[in-house]
């Protein structure tokens, strides 16, 4: 994804999502080696008294097959989610933090769908 069209996804989703305060570098089209974390799509590192963030997005190419196609909006907004839902986040409790990561991955596909959704569909 070219990065001018990425930035101004990140501008709709920040504004969508009351996340205008924050300050976040978009990296699109990341490889798995440049990624913190193994076999993810994306990843945001944040600090939140700052509300800076670092979002990375693996590239298309390097997403391999998996059963949900690759989507840039939807791997965009789950990452966005996860500053919106900051203070949730590594609690400690393992089947809680599990369970915030699930809601945030549910969150962002219902999100991208009904950004993507066509009436002409029904």
């Amino acid at each position: 994804m070219r990065q001018e069209k990425a930035d101004k996804l990140l501008r709709k989703w920040q504004r969508i999502l009351g996340l205008q305060d924050w300050r976040i570098k978009l990296v699109v089209d990341a490889i798995p080696d440049d990624m913190a974390l193994r076999d993810v799509d994306g990843e945001a590192i944040w600090t939140e008294c700052k509300k800076t963030a670092l979002v990375r997005i693996l590239r298309q190419d390097c997403y391999g097959d998996r059963i949900v196609p690759y989507d840039f909006e939807r791997i965009l907004v789950h990452e966005l989610l996860h500053l919106k839902l900051c203070l949730l986040g590594e609690s400690g409790n393992e089947l809680q933090d599990r369970y915030v990561h699930q809601l945030i991955d549910d969150l962002a596909r219902a999100f991208a769908e009904v950004e993507n959704y066509d009436e002409n569909d029904d």
